[in-house]
């Protein structure tokens, strides 16, 4: 029965083509003729009476997956951290108005000068105890002076003044021979003012773990808001391209995303509208 019918399909599909037994091109790529199989004939068949509905693909966008906004918040992520290790843009000296903005900049310059006047009479203690042999005297004497040193605002500048750091860095107070209040001490000082040279000028490798928190929940924040107004790959992929941009020409953009004095809504919108 299966015979008969295939056979009787493969005569009407012959008729239909103008010669029974011909081969004729059904469509623009298929062939036809009485040698195939019922099934091939039939699906064949089907295939060249299908009509394609044009009508929602004119339409039609693919939606971001969930794959998609992961790599995306990756990408956020890598861009703020890029963004946290650009040194910072040197502000750019602004005309003093009035009488007051003058004494308020002439006092803190007069602080500073201050502060570098202490640190280097502590300085020289440090040098002369440096020379004498290590007693629990001179520990003592040693650590009140870092004592000292740790109340005093030190800044970058003051630092490059004094040269406070490399007296510190010597093996006297950090060596393997120094106690361990001593050494313990003098690498508190350092290290403290080691983040505070790279806070301030950006000279950094890495993040530390607070920024780095800060940064993976600043990233999955804006990949929210990007989403929350483009569900469209393409408007969504525009965007993210906007904000990545953006947040790599300069750090002050990061740093007040991450200080909380930009909101993560107003950079996606601004960009969203661009």
């Amino acid at each position: 029965v299966c015979w008969n019918l295939g056979s009787l399909i493969a005569q009407l599909v012959s008729l239909a083509m103008g010669k029974c037994g011909g081969s004729r091109e059904v469509g623009s790529r298929i062939q036809l003729d009485g040698a195939w199989s019922f099934q091939a004939q039939l699906d064949a068949l089907r295939a060249c009476n299908r009509e394609e509905d044009w009508t929602f693909k004119e339409n039609s966008v693919k939606e971001v997956t969930d794959r998609g906004r992961t790599e995306a918040t990756a990408r956020l992520q890598k861009a703020l951290a890029e963004s946290q290790l650009m040194p910072r843009q040197k502000r750019k000296a602004i005309e003093l108005e009035n009488e007051e903005d003058r004494k308020i900049t002439e006092a803190l310059k007069a602080a500073e000068a201050d502060v570098r006047k202490h640190v280097r009479a502590l300085l020289a203690p440090l040098k002369d105890l440096e020379q004498v042999p290590r007693s629990s005297d001179s520990d003592a004497a040693a650590l009140a002076v870092f004592r000292q040193l740790r109340r005093l605002p030190v800044t970058v500048e003051c630092l490059k003044a004094t040269r406070i750091a490399v007296e510190l860095n010597k093996p006297r107070w950090r060596g393997p021979n120094a106690t361990p209040e001593v050494r313990s001490a003098a690498t508190s000082l350092i290290k403290g003012w080691r983040s505070m040279y790279r806070a301030e000028t950006g000279k950094s490798d890495v993040l530390d773990a607070s920024r780095t928190r800060k940064v993976r929940l600043q990233a999955v924040d804006l990949e929210e808001k990007i989403f929350a107004q483009c569900q469209r790959l393409k408007d969504y992929s525009r965007v993210m391209e906007l904000v990545t941009e953006e947040l790599m020409q300069c750090r002050d953009v990061s740093d007040r995303l991450l200080e909380g004095r930009l909101s993560g809504f107003d950079l996606v919108a601004k960009n969203a509208g661009r």
